[in-house]
Order: structure tokens, then C-alpha cells, then sequence
């Protein structure tokens, strides 16, 4: 399970320049960037659909039975419930596709909320197009055509699906910015351990509990051509998974001064078994 999904191997991750929670990028050893390529997008885009058509669905059993239309209004499941078990589907395959594309939590998690929002918008958008045609029916309601309150109702069923859409676009957007982000930070990281100059180093110290939110600022210790380096780099982990003081660590620099901190593979892990100090937020960094 490990070697086919590396990410659930939670551990510790050494940012430098101060990202934290869903903004870790966690890039498992021998992990490649691959192109995002059409195959994300039909994924989020049959997210969108297939939540489109369970909300009309399942929005249209309640109409039906609200206009009195009988168990014929059941049949609608036929469509709502088929569509509800393929959105998990894609659901699950943007997850895990958007994971190995993003390497990020958040991004991806606006990528799901793109598609999910996008396929409300549609549901809410059908359902409302199924009311204007109720309302505009005057054989089976001759005596609602001139009641202000049905074309207020109407106006109700537009706004609702008009946020919706609204929404998702800018879900949409703001997931595009967060995914170009996630990509070249995973871009850096890969770069630095391909390219990097590799150098041995310790942490060097804990975390300060005061400071302590899903991580913090550890110190680590490592030789350069110009002798010993101390720098602060924030770790992310869980309350009960802090590296000991002495733990193993790969640095990668690069001549612009850009630096990688990394457990090493190579050596047992331990962690400090003292966590209570840290007990008030033991919920991890990254994902």
C-alpha cells in the first residue's frame, strides 16, 4: 500500500519558505510531474455532470410530490441515484489523479469543489427550467398565472443556480492559480534533488510549543564549503511524530541560494516521546 500510494506515508515535511496545512507540497521519492493533460479535465468536468444530474434528479422527486404529481415522481430516482454513485467515481478519481498532478491539498481540494459546485449549478439550473415550465403550463395552472407570488418564486429558483455557477467559476479560477502554484513548487523540489548540491545535516533542536500550530520552527544543522550552518526551517507533522534533536536530514542547495530539507530515506526515524507539550494540536500538516 506504501510503494502504490506514497503520500499515506504521513511523515514529517520540511518547508523554507514558511508554507504550512494545506499548502505543503508533499513529493514522494521517485514521483514525477507529469502534464496535467485532458484527462483531469474530463474527470472534473464528469464531476460536474454526474452531480448535475443527481441534484435534478433527486430536486425532482421533491418538486413532483410538491405539485402533486404521485409516485410517478419516484421515477426520477431512476436518473438522481445512477448519477449520485458515478459522481463518487470521479469524485474518487480527481482525488487521487488531482493528488499526483497537484501534490498540494488545497489546490486540489478546489479542484473537487470546482467540480462539485459546477454540477450544483447545472442541477440547480435544470430544476429551475423545470418550474418555469410548471409555471408557464396555464392548462394545468390557470388560476397562478397572475399571482405575483409563483414569478416571485421563479425569480428565487434563478438566483439560486446563478450563485451557484457564480461560485464555481470562481472555484475554478482560484483552483487554476492554486495548481500552477502546487506545480512549480513541486517543479522546484524535484529540481533540487535532481540538480541540487546534496549535504548531510541534523535537526538540531525542537519545536517551540508556544508557537506550535500543525508545526513549527525547528532548528537544523548542516557543513557547506564554508563550515557549519544553522537555519530555522518549519516542520510539518503531527504532535506525536516531532523528529528527535540529532535526526538525519538531506539539505539540496542550488548556487541562487535556494534550499531542500528532507529526512533522509536512508536512516530510522525517531520521534521525541514526550508529546504533551504539543497536545493541544496534534491534527498534522500536509496531506
Amino acid at each position: 500500500m506504501a510503494e502504490e500510494w506514497p503520500w499515506l506515508k504521513d511523515q514529517p515535511v520540511f518547508t523554507t519558505h514558511g508554507e504550512k496545512h494545506g499548502n505543503v507540497t508533499r513529493v514522494p521519492h521517485g514521483a514525477s510531474l507529469e502534464p496535467v493533460g485532458a484527462g483531469l479535465v474530463l474527470l472534473v468536468a464528469g464531476l460536474a455532470v454526474s452531480t448535475g444530474l443527481a441534484v435534478a434528479g433527486i430536486g425532482l422527486v421533491l418538486a413532483g410530490f410538491a405539485e402533486d404529481l404521485g409516485p410517478v415522481s419516484w421515477w426520477w430516482l431512476a436518473l438522481g441515484v445512477p448519477a449520485a454513485g458515478l459522481a463518487v467515481f470521479f469524485l474518487a478519481g480527481v482525488y487521487i489523479r488531482g493528488m499526483e498532478l497537484i501534490m498540494r491539498e488545497r489546490p486540489r481540494t478546489l479542484v473537487l469543489l470546482t467540480g462539485l459546485l459546477g454540477g450544483v449549478a447545472l442541477g440547480l439550473a435544470a430544476l429551475a427550467a423545470w418550474w418555469a415550465w410548471r409555471a408557464s403550463d396555464i392548462g394545468l395552472h390557470p388560476e397562478l398565472i397572475e399571482h405575483d407570488g409563483w414569478n416571485r418564486g421563479q425569480i428565487v429558483n434563478v438566483t439560486v443556480f446563478t450563485i451557484g455557477a457564480l461560485a464555481a467559476a470562481a472555484a475554478c479560477l482560484i483552483a487554476v492559480r492554486g495548481v500552477r502554484r502546487a506545480r512549480r513548487d513541486a517543479a522546484r523540489i524535484l529540481r533540487l534533488r535532481e540538480t541540487g548540491t546534496r549535504r548531510a545535516g541534523v535537526v538540531a533542536a525542537l519545536p517551540d510549543p508556544n508557537d506550535w500550530d500543525r508545526g513549527g520552527d525547528v532548528a537544523i544543522r548542516y557543513q557547506d564549503e564554508t563550515g557549519e550552518q544553522v537555519i530555522r526551517v518549519r516542520v510539518n507533522t503531527y504532535a506525536h511524530e516531532i523528529p528527535v534533536p540529532g535526526t538525519p536530514l538531506i539539505v539540496f542547495t542550488d548556487p541562487a541560494g535556494d534550499l531542500l530539507v528532507e529526512l533522509d530515506p536512508d536512516h530510522p526515524l525517531g520521534y521525541h516521546p514526550d508529546n504533551r507539550p504539543y497536545e493541544s494540536d496534534s491534527s498534522g500538516g500536509g496531506t
